[in-house]
Order: structure tokens, then sequence, then C-alpha cells
């Protein structure tokens, strides 16, 4: 769970959304349906059947013709946050991406949002129910304690196949996106989600440091293979590794989608917001 200072720094703070919300039950966020919140939105006139305590008399006395007064609904939005929860994020990379969506996981539902969590693992796809209100960030933090990352997610096929709230909504990807990025990411977005990819990687992932020979473990598969290691090897790989994040970033760039690459420092709730912020996800 995210230390109590750090989450009073946050309610200074809000999920940024491009879009309107598009549905739902009372919230915070403005929606182009037109209701009974409090803001006001336009005029119309008034035609039979209409509600007349939505009567603008004051417009009536001065043109002696029946207006009604509209307003934007405020509606919540329904925000879903996916982490990988394979195998390969138990490398420095499991706790920031558990904290990340606990961070906004705490702010959708202090800024009235409805919010689900999945993990996708080897033991299969997990999610919460619903959650909405402050009092709910306790259960949020505690699924994510409860869990680990094991297996493989195959988020290719596991992010399409999820049940996620009927209608528009924002869906979060939290994970490496070491395979299958792509089709999770157009799943997402063919589904109307307004979309945001949080990469992580270690920082042993980023600048690794292997002077001499190495025998490297697929964490997933477990296969093994060997490595000569030295400045020639590491060069290559550095310069693969900053090629790939720029082809996520060009990706999702294209697409209008979010993207942030999180290589984890100490301490990380110091770094937390500012990678939000420079991702657009926080104002």
């Amino acid at each position: 769970m995210l230390s109590d200072s750090f989450l009073k720094r946050l309610d200074a703070l809000a999920l940024r959304m491009r879009h309107p919300a598009a549905g739902g039950s009372g919230g915070l966020r403005r929606s182009r349906a037109l209701g009974s919140s409090v803001e006001f939105s336009d005029f119309r006139e008034y035609a039979v059947g209409d509600d007349i305590r939505r009567v603008d008399w004051n417009a009536y006395a001065r043109f002696e013709k029946l207006f009604l007064k509209l307003f934007m609904e405020e509606q919540e939005q329904r925000v879903h946050l996916i982490v990988d929860a394979s195998a390969s994020m138990d490398f420095g990379k499991w706790e920031p991406a558990r904290q990340l969506a606990q961070t906004l996981g705490y702010l959708c539902l202090c800024g009235g949002d409805s919010v689900t969590v999945y993990t996708l693992g080897g033991g299969g796809e997990r999610h919460t129910r619903p959650l909405r209100g402050r009092h709910c960030y306790p259960e949020l933090s505690a699924f994510l304690e409860s869990a680990q990352p094991q297996g493989s997610a195959m988020i290719e096929t596991a992010v399409p196949a999820l049940r996620l709230a009927g209608g528009r909504g924002a869906s979060v990807l939290i994970g490496d996106l070491l395979d299958g990025w792509e089709q999770a990411v157009l799943s997402l977005l063919y589904r109307k989600q307004e979309t945001s990819v949080l990469q992580v990687w270690s920082a042993a992932e980023w600048d690794p440091q292997l002077e001499d020979a190495a025998e490297l473990v697929d964490s997933e598969t477990g296969e093994r293979f060997l490595t000569a290691g030295g400045y020639e090897a590491l060069r290559r790989y550095r310069e693969t590794a900053r090629a790939y994040v720029e082809e996520v970033t060009a990706f999702c760039r294209a697409r209008g989608v979010c993207h942030g690459l999180i290589i984890p420092e100490e301490p990380f709730e110091e770094q937390l917001i500012r990678a939000l912020s420079a991702a657009g996800l926080v104002a």
C-alpha cells in the first residue's frame, strides 16, 4: 500500500481524461449527455411533455416564450487498469507496476470514477469488482498486494478477451510490453477505450552491466542461452532496446495513445508523479 504521506499528495491531483465521460452513474466528470446537474449548458424551446420545473421564467418574462434550461450531466468515467503479472515482471518491475496501479486507482476513486483492476499472468486473469469511492482504496490495494507475477500473460489474447464495462471508457495497460502489446492496444481502441500505456523496465534491462560471458534464462519459458558480454555486445543491446521503445512510442502516438516509459528509481514514490505527469495522465 502507498504511504499515507504520498496519498495526501495525490489528493491535490486528478486523473486527466481527454474525452468526456460516456455513461455510468452520477460522478464528477463532464459528459456529453444533457441531464440535471448544476452546470448550465444551453436553452431550448419548451415542448409539450417537458418538465415544467425546468422552465426559465426570467426568459419567459423577457421574450414571452417558454424556454427550458439544459444542464450538462456529470457522470463517472469507467476506468480499467490492466496489469501484466507475468514472470518477466518479477525482474525489478513488479513492485513499481503495482504502485503505478495503486496510484491511478486512488486518483480514480477520489475523482468519482469507477475503476476495475485486472491482473494477467500464468494463473489466468483476475479482477476486482467495479470499485467506487475513496473508501474502496484498501480493497484495491489488497487485491494488488495479493497478486504475484508468474508464467506468461499472453496479453495479445488475454486483453481482447477481457469483459470490460459496456460503452466507452478509459483503459491503462501497465507492463514491460515485451510481446503481444500491439494486438492488446488495438483491441482496446476497437472497443472505444481512451487508451494509455505505461511501459515499465528495470534499470538492469535498460542499462545492463555484463562484463563477461553469462548464461541468461527466459523467466517465462525457462529457455537458456549464452551471451558473450563485453562492450560491443552491450552497445548493440542498448541500441536495440532504445529503438524498440521508440517503436512502441511511435505506434502509440500514431493512434492517439498516451505512452510513458518508466525506469524505476529510488525513492519511487517521488518518481511516480513525474512519470504520470510526463505521460499526460495526471494534472
